[in-house]
């Protein structure tokens, strides 16, 4: 099957040779139409492979006077009388199929079986105009003919003519009782001059819409039924003609061998030219395609050197991180270990001035003294490390470090902590590590910086998953201007934050305390 849709090169080829051996060992002209308009019923579907059209039909221009009696009637009464010409052309249906019973038999039809080509008729059938300078030269006679002359107008003129929608077009005035009920949406022809000067017309009357591009291939169409037919041309046109012959041989050899020379010439030429204008788009096609994979090869280009440059920022990053950590415990070793160390010495060389001078009471005093300073350096050392390892992290997860690190600072400063956590989440070792130290940084500047009595650390799940916050009441600071800035600590927090994938933004103004939060996708 043919999908109208995507009508191909290849599709072509195929029904049109199709087309042009089906009259093999066919009696008459009727007999070769019936297996046209069949195999194009059949042949012709949609995308999913369905039949494409309600009604294919076959029509012949036939002389009046060699029309059989009942056909003669009906051309009776379409004209209101008997023809003053015997010789008038009569568009007369050959052949038809379709999904109406009455459809499916010629002698059946009760208007389009044979219409006598008039103006007065043609303009009845709006249709009809697309192909009306064809249809003019069989309706008029010419004046002493010249053979010559019919015979290249019998080899050129063929065509398709297409109405792309039919629904409300002038061409079709049928709407109600044909167009609307059947659904028919693209109607496309093909036709051919025999030559007897004889027209054949093939119609399909499709349920579906049918690309313009498809019509092009048609024209070729034309020319293998015209090939199919040929040998009944001025012979057996209907299958009770009495000229029917058991074979296809032609009654005018010369006459048929000539035009039919002609035929595979023009089908040659017309083949010609469809694949010179598919080598031409396949061309462009070619063209756009090169051009696009040299902008993609430009731009993956520009990723790589971006991808290069993201990953040497994010190395100096994490080398500033690990300077601004080590700067960090430098600070904290002077200001708490080695003030501790300091008052340790002094009170252990007062304790030895009054143990040598006899004054027992005094220099006890100071190795209590001693003893408390050494004691807090203790915690002070025991805080630090923690802070490089904590072995809670490793060993009991996020929830269990954080809470033991809210317990040092308590125990450490005086700083009021809360805790409130989800723990139903399932974190991967490597997201808890950089959620822990996002608190680490955050409390650490609320200690230092923010002057905060009360910091409240909470895991939960928010609109985009994870949800963690560090609040603290202390003095604030102007949040856009320092975000502006972007102090090692921020960049610090926010890396992590993207390396989980998520994001950090910091809320907080002068004097209103602090809110650092970050969200992560999690499942």
């Amino acid at each position: 099957m043919y999908d109208l849709t995507n009508f191909s090169l290849k599709d072509m080829s195929t029904c049109g040779a199709m087309l042009r051996q089906i009259g093999d060992g066919a009696g008459s002209m009727e007999e070769v139409a019936d297996k046209v308009v069949r195999y194009l019923y059949e042949q012709l579907g949609d995308e999913a492979g369905k039949p494409a059209s309600s009604l294919v039909r076959f029509f012949i221009t036939h002389p009046y006077k060699d029309l059989d009696a009942n056909l003669q009637e009906h051309v009776q009464k379409v004209l209101g009388g008997i023809p003053n010409d015997p010789e008038v052309s009569c568009q007369t249906l050959l052949a038809t199929v379709g999904e109406e019973a009455d459809w499916n038999d010629r002698r059946r039809s009760r208007f389009y079986k044979s219409l006598p080509l008039t103006e007065e008729t043609a303009k009845r059938i709006p249709m009809y105009a697309q192909v009306s300078d064809v249809f003019g030269i069989v309706m008029n006679k010419l004046p002493n003919p010249d053979a010559e002359f019919l015979l290249e107008l019998e080899q050129k003129t063929y065509n398709v003519f297409f109405i792309p929608d039919s629904v409300g077009s002038a061409y079709v005035p049928d709407q109600e009782k044909f167009v609307i009920p059947y659904g028919i949406r693209s109607i496309l022809g093909f036709y051919g001059l025999l030559p007897s000067r004889n027209l054949f017309t093939v119609i399909v009357f499709s349920k579906m819409l049918i690309p313009r591009e498809t019509t092009e291939y048609f024209k070729t169409l034309a020319l293998n039924v015209k090939m199919a037919i040929l040998p009944f041309d001025q012979a057996a046109v209907f299958a009770d003609d009495k000229k029917r012959t058991l074979t296809n041989i032609p009654q005018n050899p010369l006459v048929y061998f000539r035009s039919r020379a002609a035929s595979q010439a023009q089908l040659l030429s017309v083949q010609e030219t469809i694949v010179a204008q598919q080598s031409e788009q396949i061309e462009r096609v070619m063209n756009e395609l090169r051009n696009q994979a040299e902008e993609l090869a430009a731009t993956n280009a520009t990723l790589e050197s971006q991808i290069l440059e993201n990953a040497r920022l994010r190395q100096q990053a994490a080398e500033a991180a690990v300077i601004q950590e080590r700067n960090r415990l430098s600070r904290d070793l002077h200001d708490s270990l080695t003030q501790s160390l300091y008052s340790q010495t002094l009170y252990a060389e007062a304790g030895v001035r009054q143990l040598e001078g006899g004054q027992l009471e005094a220099a006890a005093d100071h190795l209590r003294q001693l003893r408390e300073t050494a004691e807090q350096a203790l915690k002070e050392m025991r805080l630090l490390i923690f802070e490089l390892r904590p072995s809670a992290l490793e060993a009991e997860g996020l929830v269990p470090a954080l809470r033991a690190r809210l317990e040092a600072v308590e125990g450490r400063t005086g700083v009021e902590t809360d805790l409130n956590m989800d723990e139903s989440f399932q974190l991967k070792p490597e997201m808890e590590n950089d959620l822990y130290w996002i608190v680490q940084e955050a409390l650490n500047n609320a200690l230092k910086y923010a002057d905060a009595s009360r910091v409240t650390v909470s895991l939960s799940r928010g609109d985009q998953g994870l949800l963690l916050q560090v609040t603290d009441n202390g003095l604030g600071f102007d949040a856009v201007s320092s975000s502006a800035k972007g102090g090692i600590g921020l960049h610090s927090m926010r890396e992590r934050a993207e390396r989980l994938g998520g994001s950090l933004s910091i809320q907080s103004e002068i004097g209103s305390g602090t809110v650092v939060k970050v969200e992560v996708p999690v499942e």
